[in-house]
């Protein structure tokens, strides 16, 4: 409100006749400000930015919660779908959790306390509706190699917390671009050297054979010298297992009839080899189970396989990670935990995420996947994860396969599979006692050998054979060194070979004979940044040596983009040019680069849009100044316009030159 004081006088409209004996009054008039006014002295704000910034705040609503977009159209359809997918989940994940606990280290409880809580959480924050978040294989191996099993479970959960937090600030500041940087070649030899590392560990299982060493090589030797000690029954058990399992893959494609042909009975006998091909882990885990307790003798302590023994049943705690810990005699404060993890705590994020990623854009179905919202739900569901005793969980691809053959619509079938996982870990858990650990390490060997990417291998030896250098760095240094230094080598290799192909461009050099004017052509077939200036000058002071005094044009037409490198290097270059007689003239240069040039502020010559390149040539040649302008000349065209054939030599400089100009 404003409030304006005013007298009452005898002119002007607003006074009012008065008699002589009233008393002067003071009248106080209150104007409203109109509904437009800001109300601070600002000017209104016009209609579409309110109703844009409401659209933005609704879409970034949207897109934090993606459980908003269909939960509101979610259908009884969709929920006997992801009921069934999310019960085939469970079945699935249960005998994968307590195999996955093992190759971690850790007792085979933790892989079921691992299986539930990234399902509830991607329910709510997932943006792709048929990936499952749990133990995998990958994330196992990480945890094992970071050495929190040394000092306890509990430095495998506090591992679970900070790899949370860690993708889910890089998720918040968007930072899921950083992905890209790790190229396909360099995750190839990752995933495949995990898998050989993976199966590596599990063999000691499945022969029965009992030793300390660790790691692919000494495994394997290990492995030789204890031959003798293998325990025939879980030799056998545990190949016989392996061969069901694999027997069972591929019972899915068993297919009576012709599609749309089908009767009720043929589409019930293939929904059937289905079932039991995607259950095949938990019809191992129970067969083996059933066969080791019948072998069992009543009252006996000695059993004929090796069992996985007693597994606590019920919850732990929901509780904070423990920051400090106690492990028998040793105990540890959070600085010497994080020490003893080491590169873990950039690895385990890094392997999260680069798996998770790379299962969403797998089954998008060609739609934009979200990195940095699949980086929060990741984050989110480590850090809640933790708080129920988990190791570091990611997206599972095997899970997801299955999820999505079984016709998964939303998110919401991960929490049908968190129930099952809670009902076996309240009411199964004394039924586990007799699952053997060979059909456990059967399970996880015939999950992880088809994680070796040969079919890979196999395209970019088709495409581009170069880029299986970085591919075969990766996976020997993370086969038989670590497997933290194995990316970090292998990503410096790629990221080193793709700084070299910026350093050196490929050059094309043609000596061009007008009647009236010759002049060399020079045409870089890529941007000049910083690293390629150096070879590019030099190519070009080998060529122009060759013919003294003549004119040099420059083909920027590939020529994107430049930096402060490039306009000091090309103003360096015009000096040595002139001092040898040569006069320069750029033709076809972009915007952005003649800005970054000219503000450099090189002397040179611009052939543009609107007259002919040899006329601008001709007026250089008779020119006997030093061009300290930049003449800006039109014509995009580089050829004589009036017809005349111009003689093309090529110079024999040291630098490469198109095969197809070669004539």
């Amino acid at each position: 409100m404003e409030k304006a004081t005013e007298k009452k006088d005898n002119s002007g409209s607003e006074t009012e006749d008065c008699s002589a004996k009233a008393p002067q009054t003071t009248v106080t008039v209150i104007r409203l400000k109109a509904k437009h006014d800001g109300g601070d002295g600002s000017p209104p704000q016009p209609w579409w930015r309110k109703r844009k910034e409401r659209i933005f705040r609704k879409k970034t609503l949207y897109s934090r919660f993606p459980i908003l977009k269909w939960l509101s159209v979610y259908s009884a359809q969709d929920f006997v779908a992801d009921l069934v997918a999310g019960i085939t989940i469970g079945v699935t994940v249960i005998p994968q959790g307590l195999a996955y606990a093992t190759v971690a280290g850790l007792p085979p409880q933790y892989g079921l306390y691992a299986s539930y809580m990234g399902c509830l959480v991607y329910a709510l924050l997932g943006s792709t509706h048929a990936i499952t978040i749990g133990p995998t294989a990958l994330m196992a191996l990480v945890t094992y190699d970071s050495g929190a099993t040394l000092m306890g479970p509990e430095a495998a959960v506090l591992l679970a917390f900070l790899t949370g937090c860690i993708v889910l600030l890089l998720g918040l500041l968007n930072f899921g671009f950083l992905i890209d940087f790790i190229a396909a070649p360099v995750v190839a030899g990752f995933t495949s050297a995990s898998a050989f590392t993976i199966a590596t560990t599990q063999i000691e299982s499945l022969l029965g054979l009992k030793f300390e060493e660790e790691g692919f090589l000494h495994t394997w030797i290990a492995v030789f010298e204890h031959i003798e000690e293998t325990k025939k029954w879980d030799a056998v058990l545990g190949f016989s297992s392996v061969a069901v399992l694999l027997l069972l893959r591929i019972f899915d494609q068993i297919q009576l009839g012709k599609e749309g042909e089908m009767t009720r009975w043929q589409r019930w006998f293939n929904s059937g080899c289905w079932l039991i091909s995607v259950s095949r882990n938990a019809i191992v885990i129970i067969v083996g189970s059933l066969i080791a307790y019948a072998l069992t003798e009543p009252g006996s302590d000695s059993y004929p396989f090796t069992l996985t023994g007693t597994i606590p049943g019920g919850f732990p705690p929901f509780k904070l990670p423990a920051f400090s810990i106690q492990n028998g005699d040793e105990s540890y404060t959070f600085v010497e935990i994080c020490k003893n993890l080491g590169s873990s705590l950039y690895v385990a994020p890094l392997v999260a995420v680069l798996e998770s990623i790379a299962i969403a854009k797998a089954f998008a179905k060609g739609k934009r996947v979200d990195a940095s919202q699949e980086m929060i739900a990741i984050g989110t569901s480590n850090i809640l994860g933790s708080f129920a005793s988990s190791f570091p969980i990611t997206g599972s691809f095997s899970r997801t396969s299955v999820n999505a053959a079984s016709g998964v619509r939303t998110p919401f079938g991960g929490l049908y599979t968190a129930a099952l996982v809670i009902l076996a870990i309240t009411v199964l858990t004394p039924y586990f006692f007799f699952i053997p650990k060979s059909c456990l390490a059967a399970v996880i060997i015939c999950a992880v050998i088809f994680m070796v990417e040969v079919h890979l291998v196999k395209m970019v030896w088709r495409s581009k054979r170069i880029d299986l250098i970085p591919f075969g760095v990766t996976f020997v240094f993370c086969l038989f060194v670590g497997l933290e230094q194995g990316i970090l080598i292998g990503t410096a290799v790629n990221l080193g070979m793709l700084l070299y192909s910026t350093a050196r461009p490929r050059i094309r050099i043609h000596k061009i004979q007008t009647p009236s004017v010759e002049y060399l052509l020079i045409t870089p077939d890529r941007s000049l940044v910083f690293t390629a200036m150096e070879y590019f000058m030099s190519s070009v002071r080998k060529s122009s040596a060759l013919y003294p005094g003549i004119i040099v044009v420059m083909d920027m037409s590939h020529v994107s983009s430049a930096d402060f490198t490039t306009a000091y290097g090309f103003e360096n270059m015009i000096k040595s040019l002139h001092k040898h007689h040569h006069k320069l003239v750029l033709t076809k240069t972009k915007p952005d680069v003649l800005r970054i040039l000219s503000r450099m502020g090189c002397d040179l010559h611009v052939h543009g849009d609107g007259t002919d390149l040899e006329l601008l040539l001709k007026d250089v040649a008779t020119s006997t100044s030093t061009p300290v302008r930049l003449s800006v000349a039109s014509s995009s065209s580089s050829s004589s316009s009036d017809g005349q054939s111009s003689q093309v030599e090529e110079t024999s400089v040291n630098v490469s030159i198109d095969p197809d100009l070669e004539k």
